[in-house]
């Protein structure tokens, strides 16, 4: 699909489009050099998200959690005289292994 797209232009909202037109007047720089920019932004963050999301997936499938009643405790702490330090897991599982893709 993305060798489809080399020769093909950019479809763009009516909105955007002018947005798109006014930024590259204000910035002195052309389209393509912004929405190349934007392109690269965007495909970073997703990248970035989802790297987080697998090492997350990763620790949950430990099985080591810190209880809903724990969390609530320590942040209605936040802002008191006597905020409490983060808290320490309290439930264990069974380690999760073998997941797939």
């Amino acid at each position: 699909m993305g060798d489809r797209l080399k020769d093909q232009s950019l479809r763009l909202k009516p909105g955007i489009r002018a947005r798109l037109d006014a930024e590259a007047v204000a910035s002195d720089q052309t389209e393509a050099e912004i929405v190349d920019a934007a392109i690269e932004i965007y495909l970073a963050s997703q990248t970035e998200k989802r790297a987080q999301l697998e090492q997350a997936i990763a620790v949950a499938d430990e099985g080591v959690f810190i209880s809903s009643q724990k969390m609530a405790d320590w942040i209605s702490s936040w802002g008191t005289e006597n905020e409490r330090p983060a808290p320490e897991p309290d439930i264990a599982l069974k380690p999760r292994q073998g997941r797939k893709s």
